[in-house]
């Protein structure tokens, strides 16, 4: 069996009345479905568009949909850039980041949120991160220990899922990883900033030595929302016209149990 990356779905036609969003606004006025939400998330984005950098605040509902294109990445993770390792905190929209198939993408858009613990959430349990140990993966894999958010995932080539998909790599979660010693399960004690990168292309960058993926929301998760919440997923990312411009997947990707169910 060989892997074709799946296409996302058409996006809903905009409604026509519906009020622009610009990069003054603090919020957008939210849909009915989600208005007697109590649980909502401060997320912040930059991006770029027609050469400059813009910035917007948003307070939306704390869905797990939304939460997971925020938190791959902790403060301090160092990715690799074009002119060398840059702290994901300190990185800009426009920065050329390495990819590990030796290629350079422009980095798009960048977002972050705070998970605080004993928050409120609508996720089933409280977020964890991932902390990697050094070596973890191979040497300098990485170099040293490393925490990641709830939502990384990194490249695997094991043989056990090159026979399972008939390719030769997928995309795993970090935290189907988690084994207590190359890669632990944190419970936060304090709040923890965590990020997310978009690149031109769905892409596998470099982070601490490590094949991370850059965000993309999957095939499955706009198939998934109600359209006036999809509609208000895609406002995060206002350099994009549409969710199909998340492109194709560069890999497979693996579920937690999918990727349990082989060992």
């Amino acid at each position: 069996m060989s892997y074709a990356p799946p296409t996302l779905p058409p996006f809903p036609a905009q409604q026509t009345k519906s009020e622009a969003w610009t990069a003054r606004r603090t919020s957008r006025p939210m849909p009915a479905v989600v208005q007697k939400a109590r649980v909502t998330r401060r997320f912040e984005t930059e991006w770029l568009q027609d050469g400059q950098i813009l910035e917007n605040i948003i307070v939306a509902p704390a869905l797990p949909a939304f939460e997971q294109a925020f938190s791959a990445f902790t403060h301090g993770i160092l990715v690799q850039t074009t002119e060398g390792p840059v702290a994901v905190e300190d990185l800009q929209p426009g920065m050329f980041l390495e990819c590990a198939d030796g290629e350079a993408s422009q980095l798009m858009w960048k977002g972050s949120i705070t998970i605080v613990p004993g928050a409120p959430t609508l996720s089933e349990e409280p977020a964890k991160l991932y902390r990697v140990m050094p070596d973890a993966f191979g040497l300098g894999r990485p170099s040293q220990d490393q925490t990641f958010g709830p939502a990384a995932r990194r490249m695997d080539r094991d043989p056990l899922v090159r026979a399972a998909l008939g390719t030769e790599q997928a995309l795993v979660p970090l935290s189907a990883m988690a084994d207590g010693m190359g890669v632990v399960e944190v419970t936060p004690v304090s709040p923890t900033k965590v990020y997310h990168l978009v690149c031109e292309r769905h892409e596998t960058i470099l982070a601490s030595g490590l094949e991370v993926e850059s965000y993309h929301p999957g095939p499955e998760m706009p198939l998934s929302l109600p359209e006036e919440i999809l509609h208000l997923f895609m406002g995060f990312f206002p350099h994009l016209h549409g969710i199909r411009d998340f492109g194709r997947l560069t890999a497979a990707r693996l579920t937690d149990e999918d990727f349990r169910s082989m060992f």
